[in-house]
């Protein structure tokens, strides 16, 4: 989404010719399989062995968890974990990064305060859904602290679950007419309850 965010922004004239359904389909079938590989290849090379405790103090099935109960030295788990979050958290977040900061550039380039506004607009609500979702995640796979354990299983419900449930919210919002349907919903609750 970021590198549609900069071509659409950057080069706005080329962005039906670089963004093809070609390079889309390339874009997530290499998604796909990366991620594919980089969850099963682990579990398959050394999988996890478990004595009798079979509870997951966890709202999910969270791999964090699924080690904590594992039997034996874990720790060659963990730091497989920790390398793997450095490619498939930091990398995609770094890509993200530099993209924004492309697009600033870009943007601020352009002239007319409307077309500025209204292409920072249209970012503002994808930062806040990488937000969300790398912070918590970075969180949760990087920085894997035992004082920290007991407010995983929270942190976790942040980006499986709260992040998929605004991220229609947030990007709605920048539909005039939900924006419009919301302040008069809005409205009428704050009027019934002042009533």
């Amino acid at each position: 989404m970021a590198y549609d965010r900069y071509i659409a922004i950057c080069f706005p004239f080329y962005y039906v010719i670089i963004m093809n359904r070609n390079i889309c389909g390339k874009i997530t079938v290499a998604v796909w399989l990366g991620g594919f590989f980089i969850s099963i290849v682990p579990t398959i090379s050394k999988p996890l062995i478990f004595c009798s405790e079979d509870q997951l103090d966890h709202f999910v099935c969270e791999i964090l968890a699924v080690v904590k109960i594992a039997c034996g030295n874990s720790s060659i788990y963990k730091l497989r974990l920790f390398i793997m979050s450095l490619f498939t958290l930091l990398t995609p977040f770094v890509v993200i990064f530099v993209s924004y900061c492309l697009i600033i550039v870009s943007v601020l380039r352009i002239q007319s305060t409307e077309r500025r506004s209204k292409a920072f607009s249209t970012c503002a609500s994808h930062l806040i859904v990488v937000s969300m979702f790398y912070g918590t995640t970075m969180t949760m796979y990087m920085g894997q602290t035992k004082n920290l354990s007991s407010v995983l299983k929270y942190i976790a419900l942040m980006y499986g679950v709260m992040t998929p449930v605004l991220n229609p919210l947030i990007y709605s919002l920048r539909n005039n007419e939900v924006k419009e349907a919301f302040l008069k919903i809005l409205g009428k609750c704050l009027l019934s309850e002042n009533a």
